[in-house]
């Protein structure tokens, strides 16, 4: 079967886009393998020759030729770039162990159940502007609750932050790699390009991901600094004794229901917050 040349064209413009990388929920399923060096995917060669590459018309091919370049080295610098990332984060484990340990900022509830705390972020010097540009308002400090508390099995992992995976670089179809030397030129220069660009966003989703972490957790911290100079209510959680439940072909004995029925709330009478460091 044919594959027509403007197809092959719309599948690399799409791929250029469609640039695979994903948050790894574990260990197992991480890509130990290094991805593609920068030479090689400047230099990859055709498995076989294709006549309907000369049959095209010269600036539809060498658009399709730019396009597959810049895609494929798009895909093979952030694959590299992630890969080594997640080398120095592996060498970094035991620290962010360390640093970002969300378990100790869990709360104990009611059976033993852990409860998340809620996440507070904080603005300094805050302007808010209301009725479309027509009063403001300027505060010193802003605070926020984000996200309510919530009950978990465990805490979070830094890991489920800052670890990607990344696919295979495959290389586009033969028929829109180069041909001769004039088009591999071309070639190596696009890839360089891609892969400039692909490298750089390696780095940008790096730091976004990092930001996230940061403000997940510093936001805990906060929520405990502000509990303290009670600032914030703690959350509430109910216990329900129900004792045997179920039947059939599941039954539960001594059952109990935990429910988070009061979440934290920001105490805004300033006569009753406490010294930070009482």
């Amino acid at each position: 079967m044919r594959v027509s040349f403007l197809g092959l064209l719309c599948l690399s413009l799409l791929s250029v886009v469609t640039l695979l990388w994903s948050p790894s929920s574990s260990a197992q399923e991480r890509n130990f393998a290094p991805p593609p060096s920068l030479p090689t995917l400047q230099h990859v060669k055709p498995e076989s020759a294709i006549e309907e590459a000369i049959k095209q018309p010269p600036s539809l091919r060498r658009e399709a030729l730019i396009n597959a370049a810049l895609s494929y080295g798009a895909r093979g610098g952030l694959a590299r770039r992630l890969y080594e990332i997640q080398q120095e984060l592996d060498g970094k484990a035991a620290y962010m162990d360390r640093t970002y340990n969300f378990n100790q900022l869990l709360i104990r509830g009611p059976s033993g159940v852990l409860i998340e705390p809620p996440v507070v972020s904080e603005g300094q010097d805050a302007l808010i502007i209301e009725d479309d540009g027509q009063t403001a308002a300027v505060a010193e400090l802003l605070l926020n609750i984000n996200k309510n508390a919530r009950i978990v099995s465990t805490g979070r992992n830094w890991r489920n932050y800052l670890e990607r995976t990344w696919e295979e670089v495959a290389p586009p179809p033969d028929l829109l790699l180069p041909r001769n030397e004039e088009e591999r030129m071309l070639w190596v220069k696009n890839v360089r390009k891609g892969w400039d660009e692909g490298y750089k966003q390696g780095d940008e989703v790096f730091q976004a991901d990092l930001d996230r972490l940061a403000a997940h957790f510093e936001g805990m911290v906060r929520y405990r600094m502000l509990l303290k100079q009670n600032m914030i209510s703690a959350p509430y959680a109910l216990l329900e004794e129900r004792g045997v439940t179920g039947g059939g072909s599941q039954m539960r004995v001594g059952d109990r229901a935990i429910t988070i029925t009061g979440p934290s709330q920001l105490n805004s009478r300033a006569e009753e917050w406490q010294p930070a460091n009482r």
